[in-house]
């Protein structure tokens, strides 16, 4: 007899900007519970030198690395 394993990730998700040439993501979110409105707060807080926008799900357990959901560019 086989088991099935079963895992289903808690977490929550941020949302994260970027300037056009730059490396670096800046927070643009607190913790979310949808990636809809993670997205929708990134690109309202986008500047007008922000190109992209991109949204992160945080697994709370610890055991994996963000991953990321959904991005969208300007």
């Amino acid at each position: 007899m086989s088991h099935v394993h079963i895992h289903y990730a808690t977490g929550h998700y941020i949302g994260q900007t970027r300037q056009a040439g730059h490396r670096r993501w800046t927070r643009a979110t607190g913790k979310c519970k949808t990636p809809e409105v993670a997205m929708s707060i990134a690109v309202r807080k986008m500047q007008p030198n922000d190109k992209r926008a991109r949204v992160l799900f945080i697994d709370d357990s610890g055991w994996y690395e963000p991953n990321i959901v959904m991005e969208c560019k300007r």
